[in-house]
């Protein structure tokens, strides 16, 4: 669909005001099964002829109303009491709609990407988490996805009673969250699901809070301006946009060419020395990767050996499927190069002609450099995917090339070097077009009565300015988000990103997820925000890690706590509050360190720095309810860091098993790792 076009539809979805009806309607949240929130107003809207009156009743309350010039009405029930026992809301007019098995408690929204949207059915112990849901005090809501140009005022979602034919399929952090709730509140809890994978913080942003954000606003005038602007205009201004970032992101390619050790020194050369280079058997699982995630490029090579008939004849070479680009060599010719514009090209099987000029004698070299900007990296095969034969004698038995290679870091690229894939001018680009999830999913929710938010996302904008633009961006989200509810600050409960990529190897890492998770942790100074830390339940092969059932936990620990003030042993792992210098050591302290201990023989996962903005691996020893830090190489160490990295090998946490939040003391932006 031409970029035109896709404009005009989503205009034409997204257009003006509904029909006026006749008919009473209300608006989507309201259904069958749903969950009223207890001890606060609760408004009831819909839409009706204009003028018309309306009357909602449940329990005692009967509360009148007339729909407007528009057709609108609203109106607001006085407080509810919690309550178990199905009732039954009734909404009349010129004609009567009756909601049925309706429950009083606590109703949550929860949203997010792909970690939030992950399904019970999917998640370590599905099977027995699915038998044990059987309970009707549980409603379960999902929002269907709709991205939206305009604020709209209806979506697509139904409630259901939670049992074990409907929870498998529902986000299985909100069911955890829903299911400790309700054990702990002795109240039923409804939890509507409206989250997106792969999404990141901008398009769930309202346009008026994007507005208010100084790294943002640009965006924000550039939606308005795709809102109001015709097709071909955009179509214009899409086409140019598209031409001169592909000529920015050339550029940066060759940028990262001139720095790749392995172009510059010829590694794919059939003289190269591969000695040195790791030993490594392919293809690669994809569960259990050796490779695990690395950003940048890196360079495989085998030798094999071919018939003396072969030699001087062209040949084909088939690698199988290469995560995520390659450029290809044999013998040190470059034979083929799979690329960013393939469509899919992270699934495309590579198949490379050979030039019988390039097979010169009976060892055959094929070097493969792999560019990895996202995500997982490897050569996943499959094995019989992996040979070396003929162009042309199609009888003749292929050489296989699966078995053992050897290979070696080229490049590592930081991710804020990573330019965003996709051009930004003008911002109409599906699920990830700035305020559209917004406008489609959440404000049809609006003003719907609910206690909270959980939230879990950040792995899409890690890759960009992952602390100052984040630390903005989310913060400005949840404003926006309670601006619109107009509930004041209701409680906001957050997921820190989990471990995730290939072992920490330095003590802190630059431009990493720690980045990300910092300016998470620094949203806690808005009030009524919680965050629960998963440092410790990551995956490092899998950016969605099955332990689902610890994040619903967590995130209903904080949340018990802060916002029912129900005492809980420790609602949070040890969270870094001040550091004192204690001669050649730092001493650090936490909030919620009672019982302050680690998980194995010694801490880990501490780094200090002097004032030359050095980190050096540092020992950790606790002392009582806080931890002294040194390190050999420091001898005035001012700064420190803990779990300064994707996927560190951090072990600190209290006496409830909840892990220390990552942290830094200092608010550098440039230091330096000590090899």
């Amino acid at each position: 669909m031409s970029f035109g076009r896709m404009v005009f539809v989503l205009l034409l979805c997204c257009g003006g005001g509904a029909a006026i009806l006749a008919d009473v309607r209300v608006a989507s949240p309201f259904g069958d099964n749903m969950v009223l929130q207890r001890a606060r107003p609760v408004p009831v809207w819909g839409t009706a002829a204009a003028g018309e009156a309306v009357t909602v009743t449940f329990g005692a309350q009967v509360v009148h109303t007339a729909a407007d010039a528009r057709g609108q009405w609203q109106l607001r029930l006085a407080p509810l009491t919690a309550s178990s026992v199905p009732a039954t809301l009734v909404v009349a007019g010129t004609n009567t709609l009756n909601f049925t098995n309706v429950l009083v408690g606590e109703v949550w929204v929860c949203s997010g990407q792909s970690n939030m949207e992950w399904a019970l059915g999917s998640t370590e112990h599905a099977a027995s988490a699915i038998a044990a849901a059987d309970n009707a005090q549980i409603r379960l809501c999902t929002v269907a996805h709709a991205v939206a140009l305009t604020p709209q005022t209806t979506c697509a979602c139904a409630w259901v009673v939670c049992s074990p034919k409907s929870a498998p399929s529902f986000s299985a952090v909100g069911y955890y969250f829903a299911r400790q709730l309700q054990a702990t509140l002795h109240v039923p809890v409804g939890v509507i699901n409206a989250s997106w994978g792969g999404t990141r913080a901008e398009p769930w942003t309202s346009l008026p809070g994007l507005k208010t954000l100084p790294s943002f606003r640009q965006q924000a005038t550039q939606f308005e301006h795709a809102v109001h602007s015709d097709a071909a205009q955009l179509t214009r201004e899409h086409d140019a946009a598209v031409r001169d970032y592909a000529d920015r992101r050339a550029a940066w390619y060759r940028q990262l060419d001139a720095r790749d050790p392995g172009l510059q020194r010829h590694w794919m050369a059939l003289r190269t020395d591969t000695s040195s280079w790791r030993a490594l058997a392919l293809p690669c699982p994809k569960a259990q990767n050796p490779l695990g995630y690395f950003v940048g490029s890196l360079w495989c090579r085998k030798d094999v050996t071919i018939p003396a008939s072969w030699v001087g004849r062209p040949l084909t070479l088939q690698l199988g499927i290469i995560d995520e680009t390659d450029d290809t060599y044999v013998n040190g010719v470059h034979v083929g190069r799979t690329w960013f514009e393939t469509p899919e090209f992270w699934k495309v099987a590579r198949r490379y002609p050979v030039p019988a000029t390039a097979v010169t004698s009976t060892t055959v070299s094929v070097t493969v450099r792999v560019l990895n900007l996202y995500y997982d990296v490897g050569l996943y095969g499959p094995a019989e995917s992996m040979t070396l034969a003929p162009q042309d004698a199609a009888a003749e038995p292929a050489v296989s090339l699966a078995g053992n290679w050897r290979y070696t870091d080229g490049l590592a690229i930081g991710h804020g070097e990573i330019p965003l894939l996709t051009p930004s001018t003008p911002p109409v680009n599906g699920s990830n077009t700035p305020t559209t999830l917004f406008n489609g999913m959440i404000n049809p929710l609006i003003p719907f009565a609910m206690r909270g938010v959980i939230w879990y996302q950040g792995e899409s904008n890690a890759a960009s300015d992952a602390y100052g633009e984040y630390h903005e961006l989310f913060s400005g989200l949840i404003t926006s988000w309670r601006t619109a509810w107009g509930e004041g600050d209701f409680p906001f409960a957050f997921v820190q990103l989990a471990n995730f990529m290939a072992p920490q190897q330095v003590s802190v890492e630059k431009g990493s997820w720690a980045e990300l998770r910092q300016a998470q942790a620094e949203t806690l100074a808005l009030p009524n925000t919680t965050m629960a830390v998963t440092i410790d339940i990551g995956d490092a092969n899998s950016i969605h890690p099955l332990r689902k059932q610890e994040v619903g936990a967590r995130l209903a620990s904080g949340v018990l706590a802060q916002t029912y003030y129900v005492a809980t042993p420790l609602p949070s792992g040890p969270c870094f509050t001040a550091l004192r210098a204690a001669g050649t050591r730092l001493r650090v302290r936490f909030r919620f360190a009672d019982g302050l201990r680690c998980t194995g023989d010694a801490v880990t996962g501490f780094a200090v720095a002097g004032a030359d903005k050095v980190f050096h691996a540092a020992t950790a020893r606790i002392d009582g309810d806080t931890v002294l830090v040194w390190s050999d190489q420091v001898a005035h160490p001012v700064a420190v860091r803990y779990g300064w990295a994707n996927n560190p090998p951090c072990n600190l946490c209290n006496r409830a098993g909840l892990p220390a939040a990552p942290f830094r003391s200092d608010q550098w932006a440039d230091f330096s790792v000590a090899p």
